[in-house]
């Protein structure tokens, strides 16, 4: 399936600007880390999807994992990612492939408490 942003959203999504002095916050609905640069105000929905869906799929590569790995979709994940890295190679979510001790340990923590909530 090709899926990717439409041209209005590929204006926003490359007006976004890297800040390497953010932290990141937990979305514990996609259990994810996310900084406040990679997200965008005034995407379709479609857009923001799109950006959810590479948030997911960016967790896995946090967790030392592989986009093979996606619990739903694996062929969806890696060609999203493909055709997105293509169209917008300067989101900012893309210079936050590895994380810091820092950012690690907070992802491990939030999502030991997940867990432990959904209990």
């Amino acid at each position: 399936m090709e899926t990717g942003f439409t041209d209005e959203d590929l204006i926003v999504m490359k007006s976004l600007k890297f800040d390497p002095s953010l932290k990141p916050n937990f979305e514990s609905l996609k259990n994810c880390l996310v900084w406040e640069d990679e997200r965008a105000d005034f995407l379709s929905p479609d857009g923001y999807y799109l950006v959810g869906c590479l948030l997911i799929a960016r967790s896995l590569l946090h967790r030392g994992l592989t986009f093979d790995d996606h619990p739903v979709n694996s062929e969806y994940c890696k060609n999203l990612w493909s055709i997105a890295q293509q169209q917008v190679s300067e989101w900012p979510g893309f210079k936050r492939i590895e994380l810091n001790d820092v950012d690690k340990k907070y992802l491990d923590e939030k999502t030991r408490r997940a867990q432990r909530e959904d209990l």
